[in-house]
């Protein structure tokens, strides 16, 4: 889970550096890096991989989304999760 938060941490997924930039420049909605980040991802596991990479993230980021619309937050269990991977919940969630 560490790799999630940081990208030098291997998570031990074959390609896991590769789908991690990938899902960051779709999330990050990185014009500039998307190409190059698709390209590697396609590169090491292939174009089905890649697409279903990016649907998972797609609809991961549009569900965040539509929760924080209505004010739906993590449950409190879950808070310090973004803590201990190192993507730390915003204020108002705390």
């Amino acid at each position: 889970m560490r790799a999630v938060g940081d990208a030098s941490v291997d998570s031990g997924l074959p390609g896991g550096a590769a789908l991690s930039a990938v899902v960051d420049a779709a999330v990050l909605r990185d014009e500039d890096e998307m190409p190059i980040a698709r390209a590697a991802a396609i590169e090491q596991i292939g174009p089905p991989a890649t697409m279903r990479a990016l649907a998972v993230a797609g609809n991961f980021e549009m569900m965040n989304r539509l929760l924080d619309a209505i004010g739906v937050g993590p449950s409190p269990q879950m808070r310090d999760v973004g803590d201990a991977i190192g993507v730390p919940l915003p204020a108002r969630w705390r």
